[in-house]
């Protein structure tokens, strides 16, 4: 899944010439031209521009909000940039990129954090989530049928044992 491609990084320096930013804070002045990335054997090889790395963060945290922002309001939160909270070691200098939280400040108590994310957090959770061994079932069955099941399945004499027979036996 590529969230962050060429055409992304192409919009982040089209909206931030437009609406924030010089071209002297996004690109190499190199040779009476501007780059984006300073090419290879040219001097300052290696370098970077500090002010447009702190651009480039500004931006993906933004973009990630507007990314994650309908799911926090499916879930009755929202999705909120730079979330500090003292009791969770969220200073200022070290704020959360992004966080559901049950209000919509900046300033959070831990009580209203439900969750935050960050870009490896997501990714491990994808992981997990595919990992586990889950079955999906659905069936419109009487209620004598699935009492029959239920009563078939819980003979067995362990709980996975007995959802292995309650799987086979709703499936027919």
């Amino acid at each position: 899944m590529t969230l962050w491609n060429n055409d992304t990084e192409i919009q982040f320096f089209t909206e931030a010439l437009k609406n924030f930013a010089s071209p002297e804070q996004l690109f190499y002045n190199l040779q009476g031209g501007y780059f984006a990335y300073v090419p290879k054997g040219s001097y300052g090889e290696g370098k970077i521009l500090q002010s447009r790395n702190s651009l480039i963060g500004q931006y993906t945290e933004k973009w990630c909000k507007t990314l994650f922002e309908p799911i926090a309001n499916e879930l009755g939160l929202h999705a909120v940039n730079s979330v500090v909270c003292d009791e969770l070691g969220l200073s200022k200098r070290s704020s959360a990129d992004l966080a559901f939280c049950t209000t919509n400040n900046n300033f959070q108590k831990s009580e209203n954090i439900k969750l935050i994310l960050d870009k490896e957090q997501l990714l491990n959770n994808c992981k997990e989530l595919l990992n586990n061994d889950m079955n999906y079932f659905s069936s419109m069955i009487s209620k004598s049928k699935l009492g029959e099941i239920i009563r078939i399945a819980s003979q067995e004499n362990t709980d996975i044992a007995k959802a292995e027979k309650f799987l086979t036996l709703i499936r027919g």
